[in-house]
């Protein structure tokens, strides 16, 4: 089991270029994975839900300073950086839209499996996701409209819909099934970040697949492109770790914060931008997916080896 969890999880950086690469020049045998997409991203979400604290959970419903506080942060910094970062390479183009999607959406179901992953309070992960999810339908087209100059249109109650099924449906449940079976819990437990790092490898197949047209067409540009979507999510990381030691956060909830503030549901971007804005566009979001899932999951391994640092209960835990 441990070389099994090594293989999978630990390397997943390197697991996610492979299948990004795979989907993108083998797409014709791939396209349809697209449709298992929705289904795996749930899966993550009911083994979080299966595996994590509930009483953490608990505390955090009942405080919810420091999710609030997060959220708000992971709104702030992902808009300041893409529009920053958007016009440094790109000026205002179809690129620069792309860029900046991908910032003003959720935060990424990524982001909470890397919080386990990391050593991450998965809790406030949680929590923190679970705020950006019920505003983001208001806040994304607001943003969109204000940043880029022409609003993104979709349906809230369609959207929200979606995101019930992927996110809340699932996570509750694995809640629901650990409160009353807790041994099925820790029966799952061993097992939990192999099953969610295949569950995700499904997702970028999928995406990837789908987007391989627009994304061969300008392969010139992919240089400059990757470059300014790197540089959009390490600074994100950054200033959201930073950030969350700057509130008064533990070592722990920092680390989810970061994944929090970093990594978007650039999924999600990627069809808004195409949709909105254009082809080019949505290749800036993708290329922001496969860059945020590769460094995410990089941030990830790396902080699963890295002790937690000791420190006074926060805040979020009073």
């Amino acid at each position: 089991m441990r070389i099994a969890t090594i293989i999978i999880s630990r390397f997943m950086p390197v697991w996610i270029v492979v299948f990004a690469a795979a989907g993108v020049f083998y797409s014709e045998r791939f396209e349809s994975w697209s449709i298992a997409t929705g289904p795996a991203l749930g899966l993550v979400l009911f083994l979080m839900g299966l595996t994590m604290d509930r009483s953490r959970l608990g505390v955090l419903l009942k405080h919810p300073k420091m999710p609030l506080l997060g959220s708000l942060g992971k709104w702030l910094i992902g808009a300041a950086v893409s529009v920053a970062v958007g016009l440094l390479f790109f000026g205002f183009s179809e690129f620069y839209y792309g860029i900046v999607m991908a910032g003003i959406v959720p935060s990424g179901t990524s982001a909470n499996l890397n919080a386990l992953i990391g050593r991450g309070d998965l809790a406030l992960s949680i929590a923190m996701s679970a705020f950006d999810t019920l505003i983001g339908p208001l806040l994304t087209p607001v943003l969109a409209k204000w940043l880029i100059g022409s609003a993104v249109h979709f349906e809230y109650w369609s959207f929200l819909w979606k995101m019930m099924k992927i996110v809340f449906v699932p996570l509750l449940s694995g809640i629901v099934l650990q409160r009353f079976f807790p041994q099925s819990g820790q029966a799952v437990k061993p097992y939990a970040s192999i099953l969610s790092a295949l569950s995700l490898y499904v997702v970028v197949l999928g995406i990837a697949a789908n987007g391989s047209g627009p994304l061969l067409e300008h392969a010139s540009v992919l240089p400059k492109l990757f470059a300014a979507v790197s540089l959009q999510i390490v600074l994100q990381m950054v200033l959201g770790y930073g950030y969350a030691v700057w509130i008064g956060c533990g070592d722990a909830e920092c680390r989810s914060m970061l994944f929090e503030v970093g990594i978007c549901n650039t999924a999600l971007s990627t069809v808004l931008a195409n949709d909105a804005f254009g082809p080019l566009a949505g290749l800036a979001s993708m290329a922001n997916m496969v860059c945020n899932l590769t460094l995410g999951s990089l941030a990830a391994v790396i902080l699963s080896s890295t002790p937690l640092r000791s420190s006074t209960v926060s805040s979020a835990s009073a």
